[in-house]
């Protein structure tokens, strides 16, 4: 992993509570979240992706996070386990 560098930054009191939430849904350190989100961002911006990849879905867009896949696994569960698999 390359060395970290150090990047101060004044934001809004309200998008710093913004931030730090989504970092709590996450399990992420506030920092950790303004890199996976600056990463995102930059990463979108890439040319050099294969037209018609699952990256290309989300371009623009944030990426799913795992609390995403947790919550539709869930509802799929959810829905199965509501069906009556014997008729």
């Amino acid at each position: 992993m390359p060395a970290a560098s150090t990047l101060t930054v004044r934001v809004p009191a309200a998008l710093k509570r913004k931030i730090a939430a989504r970092a709590r849904r996450e399990q992420r350190s506030i920092s950790g979240q303004i890199e996976h989100e600056l990463t995102g961002v930059f990463s979108a911006e890439l040319d050099d992706r294969p037209s018609g990849s699952f990256v290309g879905l989300f371009a623009g867009r944030r990426m799913p996070a795992e609390r995403d896949f947790r919550e539709v696994r869930a509802l799929l569960w959810g829905s199965l386990a509501s069906r009556d698999l014997n008729g």
